[in-house]
């Protein structure tokens, strides 16, 4: 059976986009053990154990603090990225050509909170490549890898899993995006490949590349 072209891709933001090795989201993960410790009175010595019984139960913190303390969403996310990415990222020009260079519509998915994701695509001067951004409060703050985050992209975008390919670092969202019937890019940078993932690269600048081998299989 002939396979239909793509009608959109899929990006996600943080790790994916750029480097790991900037230390971002070990920026944010430090500032929700913070929170978890400043706001809620957890100890440091167990935050490890809260916040991995939180992530093992609900698929992240924060979706277990809305669930078990109802903490504000808004008010966390703020805490928890109150940083300037522009201190940490730069410009990226080569990212910014690629992404101009792929005819597909581009749109950004990502766990991240509105104002992070947009400063993220400002900094690295790619925002004008994507047609929309969905981040956790376009997506009711339902996270990946949970179904639902992908059916309501899904949905705005009058779009099958078949017509979507995802570019994603985290293996558990590319399992799940799999299994609902897309095809898939892994950003790995060095780990191993995810299981599942069609076509692995090393880094975002390799998609472009990559995308042709995967409209080749």
């Amino acid at each position: 059976m002939t396979r239909m072209p793509a009608r959109f891709l899929l990006v996600d933001v943080d790790n994916t986009l750029y480097s790991r090795a900037y230390g971002v989201i070990e920026r944010v993960d430090a500032l929700i053990d913070c929170f978890l410790v400043e706001r809620l009175g957890i100890t440091p010595a167990e935050v490890g154990a809260v916040r991995g019984e939180l992530r093992r139960v609900h698929g992240t913190t924060l979706r277990g603090l809305m669930h078990e303390r109802a903490i504000d969403a808004d008010e966390y996310l703020r805490f928890v990225h109150c940083f300037d990415v522009a201190e940490i990222l730069a410009p990226d020009p080569a990212l910014q050509a690629m992404l101009a260079r792929i005819p597909l519509p581009k749109v950004s998915m990502t766990n991240a909170p509105t104002a992070h994701a947009h400063a993220v695509l400002d900094r690295l001067g790619v925002r004008d490549c994507f047609l929309r951004v969905y981040a956790l409060e376009q997506l009711d703050y339902v996270p990946k890898p949970l179904p639902e985050a992908f059916a309501t992209v899904l949905e705005d975008l009058a779009a099958a899993p078949a017509d979507c390919i995802l570019v994603e670092d985290s293996p558990p969202n590319l399992a799940t995006a799999r299994a609902l019937g897309m095809r898939s890019v892994h950003v790995a940078e060095g780990a191993a490949s995810a299981p599942g993932a069609e076509v692995t690269i090393g880094s975002i600048l390799e998609l472009e590349a990559a995308l042709a081998r995967l409209e080749a299989h």
